[in-house]
């Protein structure tokens, strides 16, 4: 029996034994066994109930005292039952016994950053007034005793620890303990759990659009990488700045540890000028980690063709498309510094692929390719909005896409 061990702890000190005995033996060897030990002890079989209900024999548990005098017999098990039987007969009596009857707090799942009042529920269990410590732990940094005064018998105590603040992610081990020094049973002196420590952590990870340089007069969706670097399922609100002349927000649900890309409303450029680009995120909890909250650039509006001309060291660059909104067909141009893996596609506003353009090595230089507006089975995909992605080794950039046929 699993609490079999437990019996051996609690009553071991005060003369018991724990002895197995085969089912099929008589009396008399019984008592013969019981002889040979100066001590109590209980027979037990009940962890081999099925082995036999399946052989047609009945599992007994018997308490037999020092003189060899069957004081119990039982079909099954019954803890209590047993307990009250065993200390009936003890040569050493139980006289002193407190134990933790609940641990109440910290207990399930947290979020990192909530404050908690750790605290237990306490039972005396036996007939005389105690005064002794409790100790709390939860990981390896909380480590806390109060101290409990003239806990009447047979009574029920509710205490209180310092205030704990959970910090530290994933899985954290709790344990509630007594400190009675003359306690008599040790099994009911601890109770433990573990606590689960959730953390929120969104981050924007990179501005994907705009560039550094765009034209003036071209329509261009911006574009950020976010993460969900916590441990549970959050939803990020993007808030996206370019100077004082353009904003926009927008959701997106991420599970733990994955990446996606928010998509905002198009953006032309009227102005002529350098201009602050800045974007936000925040979750709907409280993220413990803002460092990573916010990313800054600027971005230079030039006059119509500024993208194609020579700017000095080449770069990686994904134009799009010059023709946005397009018609049937659409241009995409692309620029490479250095030969490299390229990977371009075409994808819904629902995030579903609708046709690889591109998948290779290229060189370097400047680059387009031609969408025909039909899907990967060659299907017209007419009229709508579409994100074009392109990934060449660690760049990534995204651009938006409007076809009216």
């Amino acid at each position: 029996m699993p609490r079999l061990h437990a019996f051996q702890v609690d009553y071991g000190p005060h003369g018991f034994t724990s002895m197995p005995i085969n089912i099929q033996d008589d009396w008399n060897v019984i008592k013969l066994y019981a002889r040979q030990y100066a001590s109590l002890y209980l027979k037990d079989d009940g962890s081999f109930w099925s082995v036999y209900r399946q052989n047609g024999y009945v599992p007994l548990n018997y308490v037999v005292d020092t003189a060899g005098v069957i004081r119990y017999i039982a079909e099954g098990w019954n803890e209590n039952a047993v307990r009250q039987v065993i200390e009936q007969y003890l040569p050493d009596p139980i006289e002193h016994d407190v134990g933790v009857a609940r641990l109440i707090a910290p207990t399930g799942s947290l979020d990192s950053g909530t404050a908690v009042t750790p605290a237990c529920s306490l039972r005396n269990y036996r007939s005389y007034a105690e005064t002794y410590p409790v100790r709390m732990r939860i990981g390896a940094d909380y480590d806390t005793t109060v101290t409990v005064t003239n806990h009447q018998p047979g009574t029920t105590v509710y205490v209180q620890f310092p205030q704990w603040t959970a910090l530290a992610r994933g899985s954290i081990a709790v344990a509630c303990s007594t400190e009675l020094a003359t306690d008599d049973i040790a099994s009911n002196d601890v109770a433990r759990t573990t606590l689960t420590v959730n953390v929120d952590d969104i981050a924007v990870t990179a501005i994907l659009v705009p560039l550094d340089t765009v034209e003036q007069g071209r329509g261009y969706a911006p574009a950020v990488e976010i993460r969900n670097l916590g441990t549970v399922a959050d939803m990020a609100r993007v808030r996206f700045y370019i100077s004082d002349f353009y904003f926009d927000t927008v959701r997106v649900a991420l599970q733990p540890g994955k990446i996606d890309t928010a998509f905002l409303d198009i953006w032309t450029p009227a102005q002529l000028g350098t201009f602050p680009v800045r974007c936000t995120v925040a979750t709907l909890k409280t993220d413990l980690f803002p460092a990573n909250n916010e990313l800054t650039k600027s971005v230079y509006v030039g006059p119509a063709g500024i993208e194609e001309q020579p700017m000095g060291k080449a770069r990686f660059t994904l134009f799009g498309s010059s023709q946005n909104p397009a018609r049937t067909q659409v241009t995409i141009r692309y620029s490479l510094p250095q030969a490299s893996p390229v990977d371009l596609r075409i994808y819904s506003t629902a995030g579903e692929l609708v046709r690889v353009l591109e998948s290779g090595f290229r060189e370097p230089g400047l680059h387009q390719v031609v969408w025909d507006g039909r899907d990967e089975l060659g299907r017209l995909v007419g009229r709508g909005t579409w994100f074009c992605r392109m990934t060449a080794g660690a760049y990534q950039a995204v651009t938006k896409l409007t076809t009216i046929e």
